[in-house]
């Protein structure tokens, strides 16, 4: 897909989410208004969304992440978000059969080599996607982020040892699935990269 086709999806959604009001907008993201801008954090980034478009750390998103802060704009619910107690893998989740080997190879694999980085970066991990450490899952440690303010994804992970490999599994907050299911994989490759290329340097990307 080309940029035009972007910038024509983006403005789609932008569109039908703005025809609900800035107030409904201001509560259902959350975000604060700053003029006409919507702000928020997204994919550990500050992000600005108005009419023209959206804008994490100062840049125009006119790619597949623009597309995705847009469609969360459009589906957020008005609801507040509640205590999360009950997850779901993405196989679990209502049609997502045909996307589940995309998103087991795109997701949740690229991890596995940096289980023992992310390990020892867990807690700037979470202070930067707006997470937390949670104690209560299987696995060596697990910690839940926020890619966008009412989408959390929590990541449990198995460290390697003599008998078995590392291991890395996402899954979803289980009353949250208002996103349509092949946007969740993406939001949650791209989380995923995210933490990769933090592994990778050390620092925030």
């Amino acid at each position: 897909m080309n940029a035009e086709n972007y910038r024509t999806i983006i403005q789609s959604y932008l569109g039908q989410a703005f025809a609900k009001g800035l107030d409904f907008l201001k509560t259902s993201i959350p975000a604060r208004l700053e003029g006409d801008n919507l702000v928020f954090r997204a994919f550990g980034a500050n992000c600005y969304v108005n009419q023209d478009g959206v804008f994490l750390n100062e840049s125009n998103e006119e790619g597949p992440k623009g597309v995705l802060v847009s469609l969360y704009v459009l589906h957020a619910p008005s609801d507040e978000i509640t205590a999360l107690s009950s997850w779901r893998a993405f196989r679990d989740l209502p049609n997502t059969m045909p996307y589940w080997g995309a998103f087991r190879s795109n997701t949740e694999e690229p991890l596995i080599p940096f289980v023992e980085k992310i390990f020892s970066l867990r807690s700037k991990i979470c202070e930067w996607l707006g997470g937390y450490i949670e104690d209560n899952t299987p696995g060596d440690f697990a910690f839940v982020v926020f890619p966008l303010p009412k989408l959390p994804l929590l990541y449990i992970f198995y460290l390697p040892d003599e008998e078995f490999p590392a291991e890395a599994k996402c899954l979803f907050a289980d009353q949250y699935p208002f996103m349509p299911v092949d946007a969740l994989a993406d939001i949650a490759e791209y989380t995923s990269r995210l933490m990769i290329e933090f592994a990778k340097k050390g620092d925030i990307p």
